[in-house]
This record gives C-alpha cells, sequence and structure tokens, in this order.
C-alpha cells in the first residue's frame, strides 16, 4: 500500500497539512513525495512531515482530507452534510475554506424575488432545459440555478441537472470533457 504523508511545515510552494504520496525512499532521511494540491514531484526530508494511513481518515476518525485541497484536517473543519442511518453525522467532503470558494457568490435577494414570481406553479409541467425530461413540479423539485462566480441567475433547472453542474464546478472545460469521454 502507498504511504501517504501530510507536511508539518510549509516550504516551497508546500503549505502545512498538505497531502502526498511517496514515490520513492531516496535515504533514511528523504522521500520523493507528489504533493496532491500542486501536482508536484519533490524531494522532502522526513523531518517535514509525517506519515498518516489513509484509511484511518473521515468521518469517523479526528481527521479528514479535503477533496479540493488535499490537506489533512480535523474532522471539524469540514461542515456537517446529513445525518446517516445509526445517527452517524457525516461531514461534507470539502473543507469550510474550499467549501465556501465552492457555494460563491449567492443569488441576490432582489433576484430571487424577480425569479420566483416567474417559478412554474406546482402541479405544473416543467421541461428541463438540459435534459429535456418533463416533470410535475411539487413531486420532483425544480431548482434557480446561478452562476456560483457571479450570482447570475441561469434560470430553472430540474434537481438532478443543477447537481450535475455543481459537480463539475460550473466549468465549461470539465463538461466538454464529459462530453467527450461519453462519445468515446
Amino acid at each position: 500500500m502507498k504511504k501517504f504523508i501530510y507536511a508539518t511545515t510549509s516550504f516551497n510552494d508546500i503549505e502545512k497539512n498538505d497531502v502526498g504520496i511517496v514515490e520513492d525512499e531516496l535515504s533514511n532521511n528523504e522521500f520523493r513525495v507528489k504533493f496532491l494540491r500542486s501536482n508536484k514531484i519533490i524531494s522532502v526530508g522526513k523531518g517535514q512531515l509525517d506519515i498518516f494511513d489513509i484509511e484511518k481518515v473521515g468521518d469517523t476518525f479526528d481527521h479528514k482530507v479535503c477533496d479540493r485541497c488535499f490537506k489533512r484536517l480535523p474532522i471539524n473543519d469540514f461542515p456537517d452534510n446529513r445525518i446517516k442511518k445509526g445517527g452517524l453525522i457525516t461531514k461534507r467532503p470539502s473543507c469550510k475554506g474550499c467549501r465556501k470558494i465552492k457555494d460563491g457568490k449567492g443569488i441576490s435577494k432582489k433576484d430571487r424575488e424577480r425569479w420566483e414570481k416567474t417559478k412554474p406553479k406546482n402541479y405544473d409541467l416543467f421541461e428541463c432545459p438540459i435534459c429535456n425530461k418533463s416533470s410535475i413540479v411539487g413531486i420532483s423539485k425544480i431548482v434557480l440555478d446561478h452562476n456560483h462566480q457571479t450570482g447570475e441567475v441561469r434560470g430553472y433547472l430540474c434537481e438532478s441537472c443543477n447537481t450535475g453542474i455543481g459537480r463539475f464546478d460550473d466549468d465549461p472545460t470539465i463538461v466538454i470533457r464529459a462530453k467527450e469521454w461519453l462519445e468515446n
């Protein structure tokens, strides 16, 4: 199994708590490490890092690795997500700092009020402009989609398409790569 490490101090472009994978042990005092956040492979003295068990991070442990900044952080640095069966509170996969960036700018109160007037009424039919599926408003959920960088409203979508866009970080480049993946 690969050895996972985290930086115990900042050095070069590496920040404290950055997670990496040991590529090679160069000597008793040095590893060659691929750091995930920066995607760089560098030689690091063992005194600048700690090894940790990747299988012992997550919701039921004291630490978790953020899926965006790839830092090993205390579990309390991750926002709550939902309560699972048995009462286990799961945490979001992204730390609070990364989540704030992902959530970005919200819809202004003025825009939300304006768009609320155009929302289809419960039990009306709604056709999603992305997937073209028809749904019944109030039985199926439709949501007001917006640009997370500008706060600009794009319109109503089915919840599934809105979630998909969010998972692709509103990034057209990722959507194009997904399209190419599906076509090949």
